[in-house]
């Protein structure tokens, strides 16, 4: 498609997954998400993707202007604010993994169990036994009321460690309880840290 077409223009906040390290990624803009990838559910605010260079000059004495422009690294993070107060996102935003609480399924050791009245505890990971996990976005209407009309984007974050303050405010009135985190992007073996698929009529 040519530039200054209104059918480019996408809004919507879309759908947010999260796998265990090492997942099947999905290869195609429609269709279901591979096994082993779960919906998180309402967000408060959507979610930004972000992705920041840092650079440097190399200058000579006689130029005004850098000869040459290098990067020194790279940084890119995904954040959002969990809507849907589950022990599932508590676990995640607190970097012990997903998987299923009470039984401790893809997640840290010691982070979650079950209470005799079927009641589910949790508590933070150690120090050092943190989970890396995947992190993904569908831009498609999978569910009633989620996301746009149409496909326009995946994107895929391939490890993903929570870096923000997790609060957790419980006040009176309309203002409900959110989990805000703030995942920060490690380089994967063998993989660019994120992938994004576009439908090919949006190729330019």
């Amino acid at each position: 498609m040519s530039a200054f077409n209104t059918s480019n223009i996408k809004t919507g906040p879309g759908t947010i997954y999260a796998a265990p390290l090492g997942s099947t990624e999905p290869t195609s803009v429609t269709g279901a998400w591979p096994s082993g990838w779960v919906k998180l559910g309402y967000t408060d605010g959507g979610s930004s993707f972000t992705t920041t260079p840092t650079t440097g000059n190399i200058e000579v004495e006689e130029e005004y202007y850098p000869v040459e422009i290098v990067t020194t690294s790279k940084a890119s993070g995904f954040a959002f604010s969990f809507a849907e107060a589950t022990a599932r996102n508590f676990l995640i935003a607190i970097n012990a993994g997903v998987g299923t609480p009470g039984t401790g399924t893809d997640l840290a050791a010691n982070t979650t169990g079950t209470n005799p009245d079927g009641s589910i505890w949790v508590e933070e990971p150690s120090l050092g036994a943190e989970l890396r996990i995947m992190l993904g976005w569908d831009a498609l209407n999978t569910d009633a009321g989620v996301g746009g009309s149409d496909p326009f984007e995946r994107l895929i974050l391939r490890k993903c460690y929570q870096t923000g303050t997790v609060t957790e405010n419980h006040n009176k009135g309309t203002n409900k309880t959110v989990y805000a985190v703030a995942f920060n992007l490690e380089k994967p073996t063998g993989a660019n840290p994120y992938r994004k698929i576009y439908p090919a009529a949006l190729a330019s």
